[in-house]
């Protein structure tokens, strides 16, 4: 069996209030010029169940994981989409919130690294975007 690098990356999970995450990824690939991971979007709003959210989750992350693990980004810790991604029932899966651009863009410099690594990476990228101007 050949396999392709897109299928050794880690996938990529964004769990967010409303539109956040789809607008996040669309500037992150306008400005990266490319996307080099595969990503799922998950939108939580109002009206949402957090049970059937959570099921749904689950069934991308066993869909994104390809045998080296899924990156869960949420918006804000504490509140339902970081909740969800805490109680998704997974080993392989690694779950940071607090999502913004400068975190998204310094996950897409790594797409070779490991999911602990990127884990690390996504962290780092999220805390030095946030500076006092």
């Amino acid at each position: 069996m050949i396999w392709s690098s897109f299928n050794l990356k880690v996938g990529i999970l964004i769990i967010t209030h409303s539109d956040i995450g789809k607008q996040l990824l669309l500037t992150a690939t306008s400005v990266f010029g490319k996307n080099p991971f595969q990503v799922e979007l998950l939108s939580v709003d109002n009206y949402d169940q957090p049970s059937d959210v959570r099921e749904l989750a689950e069934k991308y992350v066993n869909f994104l994981d390809n045998g080296s693990g899924v990156l869960v980004m949420t918006d804000i810790i504490g509140t339902t989409p970081s909740n969800i991604a805490s109680s998704i029932n997974y080993k392989n899966i690694r779950v940071v919130a607090g999502l913004n651009l400068s975190m998204l863009l310094n996950v897409f410099n790594y797409p070779e690294d490991s999911l602990d690594t990127l884990t690390d990476k996504a962290v780092k990228g999220g805390i030095e975007g946030v500076s006092r101007v």
